[in-house]
């Protein structure tokens, strides 16, 4: 592509660009672990004089020091901490002048100790690192045994009659969890060869647990597949299946509320034993404002989620930590899933709050870690998930905050209640950088990224047009992370939020699909998956004004940068010789783009 920048980015004061080059991350290139202790490496300009390694040790600032190593990089070695994080921290004399290091960049001070370098204690699996993974809302993917279909009027949830929908047919915005569209594990099943040529190697299934409504967030059962999805036997049959092509397969963990239809709550008396709601013996499993059976408290006051109470130790013991626990049960033979993607994370906790959610969501970590030490756990947070990313919690977190609200509204003007927002660059990478500060490096490559889901408005609907839709996509998997891909995103379909952003895939109207993109996403996720860098490497924005963004990811000495720009011309130089992974052509010196667009380059 050619064309003019109009502007040129000028390094902000004192910044690390106009400062000096000093650069570590946490890959095994520039952070090498011997049982107790790390050394750290330094890059750093020849006219670096001497350097410091400021760590923490039982609370106190101690500093060991830097030596130049043959490589020209310099060199310190720091203990591990047993109880706690590593932390720690750059201190370098450069001709004459004091530069200080972190996650947060170059400075001519020391900054936040929340900024720092960490070494986590508990690190995420190592698995997840090469995945691209593919969320799927079960009941509108793909129907592939009509014979489980539900019918219409077999029950009623919430004193309606439930619906059975054509497949062709938009969702009913009235109907709200009561109509169905026969989506089912099948349809997952003989799906295979699409999420091959896709380029997916990882799902995530929202909830197939047996539950009243077509959404399933009010789990009845939670040790019993859901009838109009499946069987207990075909579920293994299909995580055997996956697994032997490579895919792995995360389920939505709801363990911060039960539905009422729960033999515990039992509202519906469904069951003859009584329930909390009867006054039996389960109603310290909840929390009770009152003697009234509806005074329970629920997730956002809705009679149809109440609220666990994990002050009980029985709640405890069958959810979480016992041999038999819900979040035990489906790790193991033979169903053996790859781990949990935890909804509601924040607020699970005690006595109808969050109190106690740490401990709770620790509980769950480690209770998943010791029945499969490559478990995977995520949590769901629309806020900041920091507090859940320091180790021995998530491994991960749905990365709305620091990912796709952002990215809304850098491409598309909105924020995430729909309101119009103006983002240039510049704040965006502000806010994408001062985020990633504070995460351990190894949880920033665990973040689970994604342009949208089931909660929110179709990322298509947002923009509207087929290059920002593009746009989106590359950002999304040169992002520090794993990449999701909402069903449907790769074909551009459309959704102004639930349940229109819950629409069925349309598989025998192909012409509705936007075939441009879907090849966009098979691309993308081939070079994710050719490229180190993309997969286990350091993220930086290295310029970021007005349209336009450049962004490099590094692996050791392998460098993937990414120029796109939302639509003004924009003009990046390159130091050296590049590829350009998109279309294998060689660049050098200047890289021009006329309009909306990117190029994904590698250095040789």
């Amino acid at each position: 592509m050619t064309g003019t920048a109009e502007r040129t980015r000028k390094p902000a004061p004192y910044s690390s660009e106009q400062a000096v080059h000093l650069y570590h991350d946490g890959t095994e290139h520039f952070l090498q672990i011997e049982e107790d202790i790390a050394h750290v490496y330094l890059e750093a300009p020849p006219e670096m004089e001497e350097g410091q390694v400021m760590s923490f040790r039982h609370g106190d600032a101690q500093f060991d020091d830097l030596t130049r190593e043959e490589d020209g990089r310099w060199k310190a070695t720091i203990p591990l901490q047993k109880h706690q994080n590593t932390q720690y921290r750059f201190k370098v004399q450069v001709s004459g002048r004091t530069y200080w290091l972190s996650q947060a960049g170059v400075s001519p001070g020391p900054t936040p100790f929340m900024q720092d370098f960490k070494i986590s204690r508990f690190t995420p699996p190592q698995w997840v690192h090469d995945r691209v993974f593919y969320q799927i809302f079960p009941d509108r993917f793909k129907n592939g045994d009509p014979s489980i279909n539900l019918k219409s009027g077999e029950y009623k949830y919430e004193d309606r009659a439930v619906v059975s929908r054509k497949w062709y047919m938009d969702p009913n915005t009235s109907m709200g969890a009561n109509e169905y569209f026969g989506g089912d594990l099948e349809g997952i099943r003989i799906s295979m060869d699409y999420f091959h040529d896709l380029g997916v190697n990882a799902l995530y299934l929202n909830p197939i647990f047996q539950s009243p409504s077509v959404h399933a967030y009010d789990t009845q059962d939670y040790f019993r597949i859901d009838e109009h999805f499946g069987t207990n036997e075909g579920f293994a049959k299909l995580v055997e299946e996956l697994h032997q092509n490579d895919i792995r397969i995360l389920l939505d963990g709801v363990f911060n509320h039960t539905g009422s239809w729960h033999k515990w709550m039992n509202r519906e008396r469904i069951y003859s034993e009584p329930g909390a709601f009867q006054g039996g013996p389960t109603r310290e499993y909840y929390t009770y404002l009152s003697d009234e059976p509806e005074a329970y408290m629920a997730w956002f006051g809705f009679p149809t989620l109440p609220k666990l109470n994990y002050a009980n130790k029985d709640v405890m013991e069958q959810m979480i930590t016992g041999k038999n626990s819900v979040v035990r049960h489906w790790l193991k033979a033979p169903y053996n899933i790859d781990g949990w993607r935890l909804d509601a994370a924040p607020v699970i906790g005690k006595h109808g709050t969050d109190e106690g959610n740490h401990e709770v969501i620790q509980a769950i970590w480690k209770s998943a870690r010791e029945e499969n030490p490559e478990a995977y756990i995520i949590g769901e947070h629309f806020g900041d998930a920091l507090a859940w990313l320091q180790g021995g919690e998530e491994d991960g977190a749905m990365n709305y905050y620091g990912f796709t609200i952002p990215t809304w509204a850098f491409l598309g003007g909105e924020d995430e209640s729909g309101k119009l927002v103006y983002m240039d660059a510049a704040e965006y990478a502000r806010n994408v950088m001062h985020y990633l500060s504070f995460i351990p490096f190894q949880n920033q490559l665990a973040l689970f990224n994604s342009l949208c889901s089931h909660d929110t408005k179709r990322f298509s609907s947002i923009c509207q047009d087929l290059e920002h839709r593009k746009l989106g996509a590359t950002m999304l998997f040169a992002h520090i992370g794993v990449p999701c891909i909402y069903y449907g995103d790769e074909i551009g379909l459309e959704g102004e939020g639930d349940p229109l952003s819950r629409r069925t895939m349309p598989w025998d109207w192909k012409e509705l699909w936007e075939t441009g993109l879907y090849d966009h996403y098979k691309q993308l996720a081939r070079i994710r998956k050719q490229e180190k860098a993309l997969q286990k490497g350091s993220y930086a924005i290295l310029d970021a004004e007005g349209d336009a963004l450049v962004i490099q990811r590094r692996h050791g000495n392998e460098f993937v940068r990414v120029v796109l720009t939302r639509g003004a011309p924009f003009t990046h130089t390159l130091d050296g010789r590049w590829t350009n992974l998109l279309d294998g052509s060689e660049v050098q010196g200047e890289v021009h783009l006329h309009g909306t667009g990117a190029l994904i380059l590698k250095k040789q």
